[in-house]
């Protein structure tokens, strides 16, 4: 499973030990998977399921297209975790943003701000 969106960018802050929140914090995870068994997980996880009302936060689960946006050769920047039998993948934080910057909404513009501060850019 691949990893993008914020949540992507949460998980580089929990890699560096630290626990600071995104500035207007999403409140979804954007993963993109080949796996039928974790889309249908993720199925459970949508806006407006129980998953939701129970956590506060939902799944938006992306088709692989989006992955398209992220810069050339992210793949060989990207990080890679096994949780039990989940590899996650998660691009570089630099990759992350590129879609977020080219957006250019204000708090895209703050991640980027809060990523140079924690020195993951």
């Amino acid at each position: 499973m691949t990893l993008i969106g914020s949540a992507g960018l949460l998980w580089h802050i929990a890699r560096i030990g630290r626990d600071d929140p995104l500035p207007e914090n999403s409140m979804d995870a954007d993963p993109v998977t080949e796996s039928e068994a974790v889309a249908e997980l993720a199925y459970d996880c949508l806006i407006g399921s129980e998953f939701e009302r129970r956590h506060g936060w939902h799944v938006n689960l992306m088709p692989g297209m989006v992955l398209d946006h992220l810069p050339p050769g992210w793949r060989d920047r990207a990080c890679s975790e096994t949780y039990g039998m989940l590899t996650l993948v998660v691009p570089a934080p630099a990759d992350l943003l590129a879609p977020k910057l080219r957006r250019n909404e204000p708090r895209d513009r703050q991640h980027e701000q809060l990523a140079r501060h924690l020195g993951l850019i």
